[in-house]
């Protein structure tokens, strides 16, 4: 029987920042309990289902099926109340990954919430663990924020990655290339796209990447990241390299505005409104003014041993008594 269950989903059509940082706790978690039976439930596509089987990991097939005092971590935004209630009733320990304060449910076992400064937005209960110091960040940058804390914060800027996340709705990637292009010269600049378009510049070097399993590999190569709004400009910022969003949906916007309020990213406003134009005038006033304000900000934010953290939090839910609940709980 399975310890451990992480109930998200991972394709091009719901994107794959749900199931990194699920991906990142399992790993955590398997670290602090090696012979946990850890398996993934969801839909995956092949990517993620092979990054998933890379890990040591097991996707759910068919015919899984939940069981009591199982421990499941759920990570999406499109549960509804009364899947969630259906899984406890099975006497699950159930723990969630709650962004935007929307399952704040009495039966939940854990509720954690790793964007910055959550505190302030979230109806705290004493089931939630709030805050970048749950942020949950692959093992391998720990070596890449370690080498850039050691050293000089890039001042010359050689090599940009632009990495809008799986599911780039509005085709905002091209954009910001070409912005990039008229705006440096002699740069490099990284395109993190699964579909890997051909995009001809004038004035810099291009090279089209499709997704990979080891994001470090390519933070390693980034002087400046571009994103999407998502889970990577977290990871930009817990690496200590500068970064701006331009974020995807107006849920992520209001996260990168409180970002941005702390210098831990560059707002560029929402992707469904950029256009070259604009994104070539925003870009110049980061790079103007806003690299180096980032350093001390992302250096004194966020924590090394998060993701960890976030495990530890888990486990203790799972070595607790499972509390069954009576459909009175339906009536919240």
């Amino acid at each position: 029987m399975a310890n451990f269950i992480f109930y998200c989903n991972g394709t091009m059509k719901t994107g794959f920042g749900h199931l990194s940082r699920c991906l990142n706790v399992a790993r955590a978690t398997f670290a602090l309990q090696p012979f946990s039976n850890i398996v993934f439930f969801g839909d995956f596509d092949q990517f993620s289902t092979q990054r998933i089987n890379n890990f040591g990991f097991t996707v759910a097939g068919s015919d899984f099926t939940f069981e009591p005092d199982m421990t499941v971590l759920a990570d999406s935004y499109q549960f509804t109340f009364e899947q969630l209630f259906e899984l406890k009733k099975i006497g699950l320990k159930l723990c969630i990954i709650d962004d935007f304060d929307q399952y704040n449910y009495t039966f939940i076992d854990l509720i954690v919430n790793f964007r910055f400064n959550a505190e302030a937005f979230c109806r705290s209960t004493n089931k939630h663990r709030l805050g970048v110091r749950y942020f949950s960040f692959a093992q391998e940058l720990l070596s890449l924020r370690r080498s850039r804390s050691q050293g000089h914060f890039q001042n010359s800027i050689n090599t940009i990655l632009v990495f809008i996340g799986g599911n780039d709705r509005f085709d905002v990637a091209t954009h910001v290339v070409n912005a990039l292009d008229k705006l440096v010269v002699g740069k490099k600049i990284i395109l993190l796209d699964q579909k890997a378009p051909s995009i001809s510049l004038k004035n810099n070097t291009y090279q089209a990447l499709e997704f990979v399993d080891d994001m470090s590999a390519v933070y390693k190569q980034a002087d400046l990241i571009i994103n999407g709004g998502g889970l990577t400009k977290y990871e930009a910022g817990f690496c200590l390299i500068p970064n701006c969003a331009i974020s995807q949906t107006r849920e992520q916007h209001t996260d990168t505005l409180e970002l941005a309020r702390a210098h831990l990213t560059f707002d560029l406003g929402l992707a469904e409104d950029a256009t070259i134009e604009s994104l070539t005038l925003n870009i110049e006033g980061f790079l103007h003014t806003g690299v180096l304000a980032q350093r001390d900000a992302m250096l004194s934010s966020y924590y090394l041993d998060s993701t960890e953290q976030f495990a530890k939090e888990i486990l203790k839910v799972s070595n607790e008594c499972c509390l069954l609940y009576t459909s009175d709980a339906a009536d919240e």
